[in-house]
């Protein structure tokens, strides 16, 4: 899986954070407005994003010196945004549902997913087979976050992809997942086959396997503080700015 050439961790997240701010424009802002054309393409692009976020985060895992600070980040920022979600609906005299806490909130998801690689790991690595048990109820758990099946199926694909250094059970599984979300999408018969593709676009995981092939194993960037917690702040402040200024424009 790592390679000589390719991009760096650092890299990859830049990309994903430029298509994914891309895709928020337009689902959070121009979604709505009259004389707007149909911009699904961009969300259809974005279906990398998710996936790379978590592969990213599972090189972490091996990668950083304290898990436990790394999965309190995690968990602390997620709970900061489940706040965040609740005033900015407040604000706005927007629906608020159990949901507004969780979507969308990536970094519950991603400290869910972390949570599984590390119960995982300490089974298979320090035989403690009673964790199994906490295993499960975090893995149910995390069908409930804002990326559902992708943070429970990721996070278990490139661990064992990883620790077996047998990169091919990381694309056939992503492969096989996007087959299962296609035959979903086109199941609906009512539909033209572009509304099934555009309003169903989690068929497209599968373009995250490019980006995890060009990763090169390196980190990337000039490991600063700014840098480390660039992505904890600019996810949140995007997504409460574009959902107030999405309210203000619709309303």
């Amino acid at each position: 899986m790592k390679q000589r050439f390719g991009l760096s961790g650092y890299q990859l997240k830049i990309i994903a954070i430029a298509f994914m701010l891309l895709d928020h424009i337009y689902t959070e802002v121009l979604v709505g407005l009259p004389g707007i054309p149909d911009f699904s393409i961009l969300d259809m692009a974005s279906r990398f994003v998710s996936p790379l976020f978590f592969f990213l985060m599972i090189e972490g895992y091996f990668y950083t010196r304290s898990r436990q600070k790394y999965l309190s980040r995690l968990l602390t920022t997620g709970i900061v945004m489940a706040i965040g979600n609740l005033i900015t609906h407040f604000i706005m005299n927007a629906p608020i549902t159990f949901y507004t806490i969780l979507n969308p909130n990536i970094f519950l998801s991603l400290a869910a997913g972390f949570g599984i690689v590390w119960l995982l790991d300490t089974i298979i690595e320090k035989k403690k087979c009673l964790l199994i048990f906490p295993l499960i109820l975090v893995s149910v758990l995390t069908l409930f976050t804002e990326a559902s099946i992708f943070a429970l199926v990721f996070p278990y694909l490139m661990y064992i992809s990883r620790k077996t250094g047998k990169s091919w059970i990381l694309y056939l599984g992503t492969l096989l997942l996007s087959a299962l979300f296609l035959s979903q999408s086109l199941s609906d018969a009512s539909m033209t086959l572009w509304q099934k593709l555009s309003f169903n676009p989690e068929f497209l995981v599968f373009t995250v396997l490019p980006f995890i092939y060009l990763y090169n194993g390196k980190k990337g960037g000039t490991s600063s503080a700014f840098e480390k917690y660039f992505f904890y702040g600019f996810y949140p402040i995007h997504i409460w700015f574009l959902f107030i200024l999405g309210q203000f424009l619709t309303q």
